[in-house]
């Protein structure tokens, strides 16, 4: 019981280390199946006892069959040609803030989605456009995490990658639609209307 206690925790421990990006969690199943393995691998020998040894070659077989996979990090600049020749000269530490985790990502994006949803629905019936601008949508998540942000240099940052993640989910994902005005002012296309596509089903 021992070992098997042990062994579980150890597992509990590489899925700890694994961060944040491993699809697989250890809970008390793991230890059940453990244990029945366990039992399994005497079963096989003639042996009416669990040994440790038992229990050894069950986590080995267990730690084996844990697939992790991998979501890697959303680099918010691939696929898209918008805003690189204006953002060329940033620096280095601006640069990096431009790669964020696939979990934040999702957050961010859940966050945006779900607070056009809401405005569309109450507005579907009323005259106006039923959409948000893309800056209001900015200016939205911003106030939203405005407790958690110390200092302008970070408010900027967290300006530019909500920024991005929007262009990222019209251009790479398709999941934001740009509505045309056919405005001939440039500042009004640089902040289009967005509406998040019908099809779209919010994880």
């Amino acid at each position: 019981a021992v070992v098997s206690t042990q062994s579980t925790g150890k597992l509990r421990q590489r899925d700890a280390n694994a961060m944040s990006k491993a699809s697989w969690r250890i809970t008390v199943r793991q230890l059940e199946s453990l244990i029945r393995l366990s039992e399994a691998m005497a079963k096989m020998v003639c042996d009416e006892t669990v040994k440790v040894n038992h229990v050894k070659e069950a986590f080995r077989l267990l730690s084996k069959s844990i697939i992790r996979v991998e979501t890697p990090d959303i680099n918010l600049e691939e696929d898209i040609n918008a805003h690189t020749e204006t953002e060329a000269d940033m620096d280095t530490e601006e640069g990096d803030n431009l790669r964020i985790t696939f979990e934040e990502y999702r957050k961010i994006s859940n966050m945006l989605i779900l607070h056009m949803r809401e405005f569309e629905e109450k507005n579907k019936e009323g005259s106006g456009a039923g959409a948000l601008k893309k800056q209001q949508l900015v200016d939205w998540y911003l106030q939203q995490i405005e407790q958690d942000i110390e200092g302008e240099q970070e408010m900027i940052a967290k300006k530019i990658v909500t920024e991005k993640v929007l262009d990222r989910l019209v251009k790479v994902d398709s999941v934001l639609l740009e509505i045309e005005g056919g405005s001939e002012d440039p500042a009004v296309d640089a902040d289009p209307y967005l509406v998040v596509h019908p099809n779209y089903i919010v994880e």
